[in-house]
């Protein structure tokens, strides 16, 4: 008898899952705003171009400091096994990534990703944000990032156990999956930001020849296909090519996801003038306010 999908679960609580009405913020420049408005999507940035000096290696270092000290109780062939499975998953992809914050009006967040001040943050419905990349709620706490590795090592080792540590290809699609989630593991110190992220895997080959990433399609948790293949672009950022790939946040139309725009503190635009663009570029309804920070 196999293991099913549904006794062996994924990161606990990492899955974002929106509570009533509330919003989502990403932080931007004015150009990007005005991109993003006029075609409709999201650029999504390989997590190495990112603020984080350690995306993706931290949650891969808790995990791992987690796991060898789990040997004793559930042995080593079992942790050696889910190692060797979550450094597949994290070497051979890349995660691409957009970011958002639970708080709209953050001064940091300002300074960080807005021009300083003078961009803008979109403010968007998540249930109507629909885009093939799973969306993760990032927890910055160590104690509790390590509560939750624990747990989650115990419950597959207790779930392998009773079928007969058979490692079929259910427990090696969670443990990969599994891997690939650890991108909702950050620093401490990047609390503040109340960071939402959404993410994307692109593949990524590696031989001793080259080095190069591959398009691939994504499905959701049934397994149901979401898209296919999203091509790779590049974009140079500080005299550095960064990829990113682009995608539809209106699920084809059916959905506006942007509920607000808030005008950043230096920001020297009028909310008259954003609302008409708004309309112009076929938004409707969206609320328009100007940021509280006193910030010059």
């Amino acid at each position: 008898m196999a293991i099913s999908i549904e006794e062996v679960k994924m990161i606990q609580g990492r899955l974002y899952k929106p509570e009533n009405d509330e919003l989502i913020y990403h932080y931007c420049d004015p150009n990007a705003f005005a991109n993003i408005m006029q075609s409709r999507t999201m650029w999504h940035t390989a997590f190495s171009a990112l603020n984080d000096a350690t995306e993706r290696e931290w949650g891969l270092a808790q995990f791992l400091d987690v796991a060898d000290k789990q040997r004793g109780a559930c042995g080593a062939e079992f942790i050696d096994r889910i190692i060797e499975i979550v450094r597949l998953a994290q070497g051979f992809t890349v995660a691409m990534i957009s970011s958002y914050s639970l708080n709209g009006d953050l001064l940091s967040q300002w300074r960080a990703y807005a021009d300083d001040g003078r961009g803008f943050a979109i403010g968007f419905a998540p249930r109507e944000l629909e885009m093939p990349a799973k969306p993760l709620r990032v927890l910055y706490d160590r104690a509790a990032q390590k509560r939750e590795l624990v747990n989650n090592i115990k419950h597959a080792f207790e779930v392998e156990k009773r079928f007969g540590f058979r490692y079929d290809e259910v427990f090696l699609g969670h443990w990969f999956g599994f891997g690939l989630d650890l991108s909702a593991y950050k620093h401490p110190s990047f609390a503040e930001e109340k960071e939402i992220r959404r993410v994307r895997i692109t593949g990524l080959a590696l031989n001793k020849n080259e080095r190069r990433m591959v398009p691939l399609g994504a499905i959701d948790g049934s397994g149901v296909e979401r898209s296919g293949p999203v091509p790779i672009h590049y974009r140079v950022r500080n005299g550095v090519q960064v990829p990113y790939v682009v995608l539809d946040m209106t699920d084809n139309g059916k959905n506006a996801p942007v509920k607000e725009i808030i005008l950043g503190p230096k920001n020297s635009d009028n909310e008259e003038n954003v609302a008409a663009f708004l309309i112009s570029a076929g938004w409707n309804g969206v609320k328009v306010r100007r940021s509280d920070a006193p910030y010059v």
